[in-house]
């Protein structure tokens, strides 16, 4: 058996060992250094130094300046969508179909409309417990109100609504034969009230019960409705009984009418295409109108005000259309406010937060001018995305301002330290985010595929405008800052 016998030299000589090993491991680390710090030196060096020089800087403003200009004069001509949003890419070929389906045939007499409806007894709608992201189908409770009456005079005033939806509005309401295209029950409620049936339909179309008494007094209302709702309507070519053909226009409990309405068929909009909010507003106003002017003769005579609505939610779209662009530019104006106080909050310094929120500004007006550059309109999709700018554009710049805030020294000495610390970061956070988008390109999905346009143009100005605009104009500003009056840092 040998024994070994651990000497103090035996000791040095295995921690020698050991801190060579270690060394050797330094060596190979402090090897690749240079690779990875070479873009660092690059812009504490060649990029501060180029912009030191007072030519490069006035030449750099200059060329925002003019791109900024034009990219806010197509920026804030940009005009809410005109069509109907298209949810594939436009040469997919179902994208092509629906397309030429929806826009390149004009309606005809045998398209359907959507139906608008003026309905004398509806109140407005609760809408407690309403969740669309939960429930698309529940929109709220109706509710009803108490003093509406169809009596003999609210009947006659019907009667008179009906015929002038039959003769007049032709550029709203779609015609058939030259009539409007119009559900009104009171007319049929009419005629059974003057013949007991509504077997003999010539006499009940040309409306000859109108040469008769025909008002019903309102308290026996009750009692003719229960026999009329089980006539065969002489509108419907299914020959449909009446409770059936007009069920969303007779608001009939089993006991009472809740409420009665009249419904015409829109020219312009139909059941299955989503028009644009510019098209919808037009139409809205004009049914609007019509419903006034109803109001004003009806209300005294049925104890109830008119209200007009569609029951496809195309009014409904129509003003979530607006909202979107209103919340849009609402939401940047926002974001820019919160970006400057997040600004001046962390470097406590005024000019530099002003001058990142103007950097901000313009990086804005950049991506909005770009997507009209692109053939962009204004819509849903569009909208979130502006909203979003601010948030987007800010960390790259607020990582440049507080570096060079906690930096010491002058104007260029600051810039020098900035770019040193920061630039390597702010070049390697645009790269991924770029190259993180690209993907997104080639989506046939149109929303996935504006978006990755979306953040490309946004960080890629961001990064820009960070690098070569908010530091430039630091340099030809040369504020000083004086770090003395600030509060110690931890």
């Amino acid at each position: 058996m040998h024994h070994h016998v651990v000497t103090e030299d035996s000791v040095q000589l295995v921690t020698l060992h050991q801190r060579k090993k270690h060394f050797n491991k330094q060596k190979l680390c402090i090897g690749r250094l240079p690779k990875e710090i070479k873009l660092a030196v690059f812009f504490r060096t060649k990029v501060t130094v180029f912009l030191m020089s007072p030519l490069n800087r006035i030449l750099l403003l200059l060329m925002f300046v003019g791109w900024v200009a034009t990219a806010a004069y197509f920026g804030v001509g940009i005009e809410p969508i005109k069509e109907t949003e298209e949810f594939l890419n436009e040469n997919h070929p179902l994208q092509k179909s629906f397309t030429i389906l929806g826009e390149r045939f004009p309606n005809t007499e045998n398209d359907q409309g959507s139906a608008i409806y003026f309905a004398w007894g509806v109140g407005d709608v609760d809408r407690d417990g309403v969740n669309q992201l939960l429930d698309t189908e529940y929109l709220g409770t109706p509710t009803f109100i108490d003093t509406f009456d169809l009596n003999e005079q609210c009947q006659a005033l019907m009667v008179e609504a009906c015929a002038d939806f039959q003769t007049n509005h032709k550029s709203h309401i779609k015609q058939e034969d030259g009539i409007g295209s119009v559900k009104c029950f009171i007319e049929e409620f009419a005629a059974y009230s003057v013949y007991g049936s509504l077997d003999d339909c010539d006499a009940v179309i040309r409306g000859a019960w109108k040469n008769e008494n025909w008002q019903v007094p309102s308290e026996e209302v009750a009692n003719l409705m229960e026999g009329f709702l089980k006539e065969k309507t002489c509108y419907s070519q299914t020959q449909e009984d009446v409770l059936t053909f007009y069920e969303k226009e007779i608001g009939w409990d089993g006991v009472s009418l809740k409420y009665a309405s009249i419904s015409v068929e829109s020219d312009v909009v139909d059941p299955f295409t989503t028009n644009p909010e510019q098209v919808l507003r037009v139409e809205y106003d004009a049914f609007s109108e019509i419903r006034d002017n109803l109001d004003r003769a009806t209300m005294e005579a049925c104890g109830s005000r008119v209200l007009m609505t569609d029951l496809d939610n195309h009014f409904v779209f129509m003003n979530t259309q607006r909202l979107y662009v209103r919340s849009a530019f609402q939401s940047a104006g926002v974001g820019l406010a919160i970006a400057f106080l997040v600004l001046l909050l962390a470097t406590r310094v005024f000019h530099i937060a002003l001058f990142a929120t103007i950097n901000i500004l313009c990086v804005l007006f950049s991506v909005l001018g770009s997507t009209v550059l692109l053939g962009w309109d204004l819509g849903s999709i569009e909208s979130i995305l502006i909203a979003i700018t601010a948030g987007f554009s800010v960390d790259y710049v607020v990582h440049l301002a507080h570096a060079y805030e906690r930096a010491e020294g002058d104007t260029y000495t600051r810039m020098s330290t900035a770019f040193g610390e920061m630039g390597i970061s702010v070049f390697s956070g645009m790269v991924t985010s770029v190259g993180a988008s690209v993907p997104l390109f080639f989506c046939q999905l149109q929303f996935f595929k504006k978006f990755g346009t979306f953040i490309c143009l946004t960080i890629a100005f961001s990064w820009i405008f960070a690098n070569f605009f908010f530091m430039t104009l630091l340099g030809q500003m040369r504020i000083p800052i004086d770090n003395s009056k600030k509060c110690l840092r931890p």
